[in-house]
């Protein structure tokens, strides 16, 4: 059981490196497919995406699975290691012009939040661009402050490294813990990151799997 969950974590420092981009100049920044699980089998997965397409892919032993669970803004407390996708709000936009600041971080409308497990403190940690939804961004870090619903994460030590985040009451919040091969099931929602090999097929790197119904807001 020690040695799994090790093997886990390792899996997971190795994501953290895709997850927030290139680590090397040789390094494929993965393509992401949303979609639900139709099948899965011992080597691979089908995802059946909302346009329609059922992709395969396999699911190679050296995968990062995840697990994401519905929370609630109650469960958000400082100091937890978190991530968000938001859209940077404009400095015209009456949000912005409304909200009083004594920090300097840019203001961002949420588009997801996810609470992540200690276990994955440091994951992914910093900010990059995001495919969804347009103008997104991601932003993985510690909550150094909490004013109302704005959420300010932390990414660096430097004053402008820090995102201020817009939590809305409708935006999907969520527990992101250690997953496991055996969560990878049909009918599950998943978000997927994957590569295509020389020979055309594609090769999972990392997979989320929403439970109890719930869809990856990634």
């Amino acid at each position: 059981m020690i040695r799994m969950l090790k093997t886990r974590i390792v899996l997971a420092a190795w994501f953290a490196l895709t997850l927030a981009g290139a680590a090397r100049a040789d390094d494929v920044e993965p393509d992401h497919f949303r979609g639900q699980i139709s099948s899965v089998d011992a080597g691979a997965v089908t995802i059946k995406t909302p346009d329609g397409r059922s992709l395969r892919m396999d699911l190679p032993e050296r995968l990062a699975v995840f697990t994401l669970s519905k929370a609630s803004f109650s469960s958000i407390d400082f100091g937890q290691y978190v991530g968000s996708v938001a859209v940077k709000l404009d400095i015209t936009n009456p949000i912005v012009r409304a909200t009083p600041r004594e920090t300097i971080g840019i203001l961002f409308q949420g588009h997801e939040l996810r609470i992540i497990d200690e276990k994955l403190r440091g994951i992914a940690v910093g900010y990059k661009l995001w495919d969804i939804p347009k103008g997104g961004s991601m932003t993985h870090g510690w909550v150094d402050d909490m004013d109302g619903r704005t959420v300010t994460i932390k990414y660096g030590p430097q004053r402008e490294e820090q995102s201020d985040v817009l939590v809305g009451k409708d935006m999907p919040i969520t527990r992101m813990a250690l997953g496991a091969r055996s969560d990878i099931k049909a009918g599950a929602h998943a978000f997927v990151g994957a590569t295509k090999g020389a020979d055309g097929k594609l090769g999972a790197v990392f997979v989320f799997v929403g439970t109890d119904g719930l869809v990856p807001p990634l």
